[in-house]
C-alpha cells in the first residue's frame, strides 16, 4: 500500500481547481439509515440509472449483513451464540465464522485491547439513557471474568462457535461496519462501478479514482474542534476508520465517559481523543482503530507497526498528534483552515471528504 505524504491543505484552494469542480458536478450521492448510523454511497462519472440499481444491490447486502450480525435481533446467529454460552456450540455460516476468527486474530495481536466479548459489559454502560449513571465498581469487576476472547472456541471442521462461560456475550460491532463497507464496495465493483466512496459512521473505503484521475482527500477533524482539520490524507483504494471519545459519551463528576471500553478494565479507555487508521480493508481499519485507541499512543503506535501496509494517526489525551512511520509531515492546520460545509463531507463522523 502506498500512502501519499500527509498534507494540510487550504480547502479554499481546492475550489480553484476546474477538474475538482467538474468531478463534483458529476457526483451521485445516496444515503440510508442502516447499522445504527447513516450509510452513504458516493459515485462520480457514472450513469444515474444503472448506478442507482447497483447501489440498491449494495444496500441490500448491508441489510443482509446487519440481520446476520446484529445482537439485537433474536433470530440472528450472534444472538444464538450468546444464548448458548456455557451450554453448547452453535453452527454458523462460513462468513460469520471467518469474521469471528478475524476478530480473535486482532485480539491476539493487540493483547486483548480489541475483544468482541466486551459485549458482556454492554448493559452496564448505557450512553443512550436520558439519565446516565457510572456503574458500580463491584458490578464491573463481577463482569470482567466474562470478558476474554480466549474463551471463544472455534471448530473449523464443522463451523461451530462456543462461548465457554455462561453469561458470556459477543458483539461484532467493532468490526461489522468495516466488513459491511468492504462488501458494499465489492458489490458495486461487481455491478460495473469503477470508483467512489462508501461511508458508514466512522468507516469509509475510497475505491478507484476521481473523475479527474486524482485521489480523494480525506480530512481528519480535530476531536475537540470539528471546524478544523488535523490533516488531510490523499487516498485511493484504501479504507479509513476513526474511533473517538466524542462519538458517544456522557459527562459525570467532571469526567468524560465514552463508549470505547477497555476490555481489560471494564471502563472507558483513557489516553486518546481519537485514532484514525488507514488500511487496505475497512474491516481491519475498523478493528485496529479501536485497539489502538484502547492501547494508547505508545503501545498503539507499536501495534500499527506490526501490521504491514497499515498506518495511523493518534491524538492523545492532551491533543498531541503522532503518526505511524508511513505517514510523515503531519502538521496542525492554522485556525483559518476550516472545512467548507458546502463540500462533500461525512455528516456523521469526523472525516471530511473533498
Amino acid at each position: 500500500m502506498k500512502i501519499c505524504r500527509v498534507l494540510v491543505l487550504s480547502l479554499a484552494a481546492l475550489h480553484c481547481l476546474p477538474a475538482a469542480r467538474e468531478a463534483l458536478a458529476a457526483r451521485l450521492s445516496f444515503e440510508r439509515p442502516m447499522m445504527g448510523t447513516s450509510v452513504e454511497v458516493i459515485l462520480w462519472g457514472s450513469d444515474p440509472e444503472p448506478s442507482a440499481k447497483a447501489v440498491d444491490r449494495a444496500y441490500a447486502e448491508i441489510k443482509r449483513i446487519e440481520e446476520q450480525l446484529s445482537v439485537w435481533r433474536r433470530e440472528s446467529k450472534v444472538s444464538e451464540i450468546n444464548r448458548s454460552a456455557g451450554e453448547k456450540p452453535v453452527q454458523v455460516p462460513a462468513e460469520l465464522f471467518e469474521l469471528i476468527r478475524e476478530s480473535i486474530r486482532i485480539s491476539r495481536a493487540s493483547d486483548g485491547a480489541f475483544d468482541i466479548t466486551v459485549q458482556g459489559l454492554g448493559d452496564l454502560w448505557d450512553f443512550r439513557s436520558p439519565v446516565f449513571r457510572v456503574p458500580d465498581a463491584e458490578a464491573v469487576r463481577a463482569r470482567l471474568n466474562l470478558i476474554d476472547y480466549r474463551k471463544i472456541r472455534l471448530q473449523q471442521e464443522i463451523s461451530t462457535v462456543f462461548l465457554e462461560k455462561s453469561g458470556m456475550q459477543i458483539s461484532l460491532g467493532g468490526i461489522a461496519k468495516g466488513y459491511a463497507v468492504d462488501r458494499t464496495v465489492e458489490v458495486l465493483r461487481e455491478s460495473g462501478i469503477k470508483g467512489g466512496i462508501v461511508s458508514a459512521g466512522g468507516d469509509l473505503l475510497a475505491f478507484g479514482k476521481r473523475e479527474d484521475g486524482g485521489a480523494w482527500k480525506v480530512g481528519v477533524r480535530n476531536p475537540r474542534d470539528p471546524s478544523k482539520n488535523i490533516c488531510v490524507i490523499p487516498v485511493s483504494n484504501l479504507a479509513v476508520a476513526t474511533s473517538g471519545d466524542y462519538e458517544r459519551y456522557r459527562m459525570a463528576g467532571g469526567r468524560r465517559y465514552h463508549h470505547i471500553i477497555d476490555p481489560r478494565t471494564g471502563y472507558p479507555s483513557r489516553g486518546c481523543m481519537s485514532v484514525t487508521v488507514v488500511a487496505e480493508h475497512a474491516l481491519e481499519a475498523d478493528a485496529l482503530a479501536t485497539a489502538v485507541f484502547v492501547l494508547g499512543p505508545e503501545e498503539g503506535r507499536a501495534l500499527l507497526e506490526k501490521f504491514p501496509d497499515v498506518e495511523g494517526i493518534i491524538v492523545d489525551g492532551d491533543g498531541k498528534v503522532t503518526a505511524s512511520s508511513g505517514l510523515t509531515g503531519t502538521t496542525e492546520p492554522s485556525a483559518e483552515e476550516k472545512p467548507d460545509r458546502s463540500e462533500l463531507h461525512q455528516k456523521h463522523n469526523e472525516l471530511l471528504i473533498e
